[in-house]
């Protein structure tokens, strides 16, 4: 019984542990996949190399330490659920949707500006085609590729760029393909086969160049996530309209606090104080673009009280 008290008051002890509480403190981020748009070739055939990139940034945040990541899977399916690309860079206003949806405070996005042969020697050296997966018979060609990448790291609660910076990556080999992997799946990337393939490490090699240069003490010095709030718009029967809407990332399902304003005047000071009371709760049935649509689940509702959304 003894080892059995102890046990559970070192369980206890860890649980409320500053360790405990620097795992709750972590930035929370999500990788988007890079872009490509604007290479002038795709030499690597099934590759997705923005992919790829984002794959593998993601499994080393993980692997660090510093951050709550987002599953990728998650993050792919949540932002097309709702039409919102997962990869490129992002207006300040699809960041904000995105962080919201996915539970991210900060995304990192980026573009791959170059993936491309920068020198080549031995046989075959002008082999390197789409769909290319080795030297052709008659000689072995060495080939030199780089990648060069700029990466921005985005605060979701409010669409303002925290960090940015470029890094170029430059690997030789004499086989550029991926071992005949057949890439393309969001989180497929981390796998033995394609990070030892020469493609693979230069990629591999450029994510942790990324991550190393991401510093999560300039995210810990963003303002705080502000919180989603708006009005009751009108109440029909038991349907409550509220005046924001997919736009500003309300989802169905989704739960506000139902808020009424109280105003008194300070008799010292005369200015005027606001408290806020939680009266009721409400649960989000169907969204539209600037709307909204729920029902009260507990207290009351009344047009023109403020809704604020539940964390």
């Amino acid at each position: 019984m003894f080892n059995r008290r102890l046990c559970l008051a070192i369980l206890v002890g860890l649980a409320a542990s500053p360790l405990g509480a620097a795992a709750q403190s972590r930035p929370s981020v999500a990788v988007l996949d890079f872009s490509t748009r604007g290479l002038s070739s795709n030499w690597w055939g099934a590759v997705e190399p923005g992919v790829a990139l984002s794959d593998l940034v993601t499994d080393r945040l993980v692997n660090g330490g510093h951050f709550n990541v987002v599953d990728r899977s998650h993050l792919s399916s949540t932002l097309a659920e709702h039409q919102l690309s997962a990869s490129g860079e992002v207006d300040p206003r699809t960041a904000v949707q995105a962080g919201r949806m996915t539970g991210a405070r900060f995304l990192v996005t980026g573009n791959i500006l170059q993936l491309d042969q920068t020198g080549a020697s031995g046989g075959s050296a002008g082999s390197l085609l789409p769909g290319w997966v080795g030297a052709a018979a008659g000689g072995v060609s060495t080939h030199r590729v780089t990648i060069k990448v700029a990466v921005r790291v985005v605060d979701a609660s409010t669409g303002q760029i925290v960090q940015s910076f470029s890094d170029e990556e430059t690997r030789t080999g004499t086989s550029w393909n991926a071992g005949g992997f057949g890439g393309g799946v969001a989180g497929s990337y981390n796998n033995q086969q394609f990070v030892n393939s020469d493609m693979g490490h230069l990629i591999d090699d450029e994510a942790a160049k990324i991550v190393n240069s991401i510093d999560p003490s300039r995210f810990a010095a963003g303002p705080a996530a502000p919180a989603l709030s708006g009005h009751i718009a009108a109440i029909d029967g038991s349907n409550i309209i509220i005046d924001i809407g997919e736009n500003r990332g309300v989802q169905a399902g989704q739960q506000f606090d139902i808020v009424k304003v109280k105003s008194f005047v300070d008799p010292t000071t005369h200015q005027v104080l606001h408290v806020n009371e939680n009266i009721g709760r409400l649960q989000i049935d169907t969204v539209s673009s600037n709307a909204a649509v729920g029902h009260v689940i507990s207290g009351r509702a009344a047009v023109r009280m403020m809704v604020t959304a539940i964390p």
